[in-house]
């Protein structure tokens, strides 16, 4: 029992201060991350664009953030709720919150969009899916 207390006490306090920092980065003008998948084979991959796309809803851009990749705000922001619920879930037990999941055939689904849309954007005829 007093392993799961500082289980939770830990990720209680740290994913809070991350996600501050995160929020300070942003807002003195983060610059993000280079693709290492981009630098090295000059393919975008699912990802690219993602930084600038949390920078732009950082401060409310939602139509830029859908620009630099259309996933990111699609699917990161149900994630998020998602990764919420589960902090919920993990430091306040008493709330007696249900695990997050997902079905086998959801999973096969979004992972057929990701790939889909790593193919497609990098074919010329779809350089709007481009970053």
């Amino acid at each position: 029992m007093e392993r799961n207390l500082w289980k939770r006490i830990l990720i209680g306090f740290t994913a809070p201060a991350i996600f501050i920092l995160l929020c300070i980065y942003e807002y003195q003008g983060g610059s993000g991350m280079e693709c290492m998948f981009y630098r090295y084979t000059g393919l975008y991959c699912p990802g690219c664009g993602s930084g600038r796309a949390v920078s732009a809803l950082f401060h409310g851009r939602f139509a830029e953030a859908v620009s630099y990749n259309i996933l990111l705000p699609i699917l990161g922001i149900p994630c998020l709720f998602a990764l919420a619920h589960e902090y919920l879930r993990i430091v306040f037990p008493g709330m007696k919150l249900r695990p997050v999941s997902i079905s086998q055939r959801t999973a096969v689904i979004l992972t057929a969009v990701i790939v889909v849309y790593w193919i497609l954007r990098n074919v010329p005829a779809f350089n709007v899916l481009a970053p």
